[in-house]
């Protein structure tokens, strides 16, 4: 249908031409130059002209339109190609603000582009800078009324959403069993294949057990499984409340005076902070499980001694260190994953990337904060 319009609308216009005057070296351009008008082959006769000082006229034009400036530039452009001088060309007013408004468009696009480049590594990194600041600012003032919300939740007047702590404490407890317990036990194993020949070079054999009761329930464990749950359930979380918010449902919450914080933030991180302590428990015990079986065959210990040396020689404070830790690694994941969501601004786009955000802060954050336990246990000596 369309194109039965343009060949019809085609068959009462004036076709834009090219004719060229030897005489006074001039270019002359006629008819209509609009999108419909003109045929894209229309420059090929331009081939033929060069070392030339020549003169375009544009005066018989009847029409011009956006598609015509870029031919008209092209035409420009192809004779500079060819090695012609470009006296002077000559447009109806009116074609001419709308050539000259499509030059000076170019050029302040060129002069951004340059002044991009030209923006030193320096800048580029205090500006970044200035950016994770500012994220810092506000993740701490976000903190802060978490507190203040956790501070006033039993108040006299305001219930607790027992649902979205069953949900969340679904989602990332039980949901995340499987995938938790079978990479801690796959680490186990890989620790004691990759240990085994140290051991067995200096007649340690035994010592797998402390290494393993150490650096797995005290470190590596609680670590790994929180990395895994802030990669499901916190994208998660962050990806919900920004749905939420793009479609207006946490304006509607405020309109009827109820709390996000304390409807949808609250849930969440107590869910977290129940599921992945109970979470880690689980994963210790594949990690050791998995060592286990591995360092029969391995290195001699059978199972009885393995759980012997466990019990006898790897304090319960590298099992409650652990834990411990992953009470605060379920606070991280779960502030920051609201966090970041309440950030999504009205676009879809912006809730992928706040979800990836919302891992990388995490992440980040778990850390950071393992790193500061790692010096505050030494200190206590525990």
């Amino acid at each position: 249908m369309y194109k039965k319009i343009t060949e019809k609308r085609k068959a009462d216009l004036s076709l834009a031409e090219i004719r060229f005057d030897l005489q006074s070296k001039t270019i002359i351009l006629s008819g209509e130059w609009s999108w419909v008008a003109i045929d894209e082959n229309i420059l090929a006769t331009l081939d033929s002209i060069t070392n030339q000082n020549l003169m375009v006229n544009g005066q018989e034009i009847t029409s011009l339109d956006t598609a015509g400036v870029y031919f008209l530039n092209r035409l420009i452009d192809i004779l500079a190609k060819n090695k012609n001088q470009l006296k002077q060309m000559l447009l109806l007013p009116e074609d001419q603000k709308l050539f000259d408004l499509n030059k000076q468009l170019k050029q302040s696009a060129v002069k951004s582009a340059e002044d991009d480049e030209e923006l030193s590594w320096v800048e580029k990194t205090f500006d970044d800078l200035a950016h994770v600041w500012h994220t810092a600012l506000q993740l701490v003032s976000f903190f802060g009324q978490l507190c203040y919300t956790f501070a006033t939740l039993f108040k006299k007047g305001y219930t607790l959403y027992m649902q979205g702590i069953l949900d969340t404490i679904s989602r990332a407890g039980i949901g995340g069993v499987l995938i938790c317990a079978m990479l801690c036990f796959l680490l186990g194993v890989n620790l004691t294949y990759q240990m085994a020949p140290q051991f067995v070079m200096y007649g340690a054999n035994v010592y797998v057990v402390n290494f393993l009761g150490i650096a797995m329930l005290r470190e590596v464990t609680p670590l790994i499984t929180a990395i895994i749950v802030a990669g499901r359930t916190g994208s998660a979380i962050a990806a919900q409340i920004g749905t939420m918010k793009v479609q207006e449902e946490i304006d509607a919450l405020q309109t009827m005076g109820i709390s996000p914080m304390r409807r949808l933030v609250a849930p969440q991180v107590i869910g977290l902070v129940i599921a992945l302590p109970i979470l880690t428990m689980l994963s210790d015990a594949a990690s050791m499980l998995g060592g286990m079986i591995f360092a029969n065959p391995l290195l001699g210990v059978d199972y009885s001694l393995f759980i012997m040396r466990l019990q006898s020689y790897v304090s319960i404070n590298n099992f409650w260190v652990g834990i411990v830790k992953s009470f605060f690694f379920a606070w991280i994941i779960g502030m920051v994953g609201c966090f970041c969501g309440f950030r999504v601004k009205s676009n879809a786009d912006s809730v992928g990337i706040q979800t990836t955000r919302s891992v990388v802060i995490s992440i980040c954050l778990i850390i950071v904060v393992d790193a500061l336990f790692a010096i505050l246990f030494k200190a206590m000596g525990v």
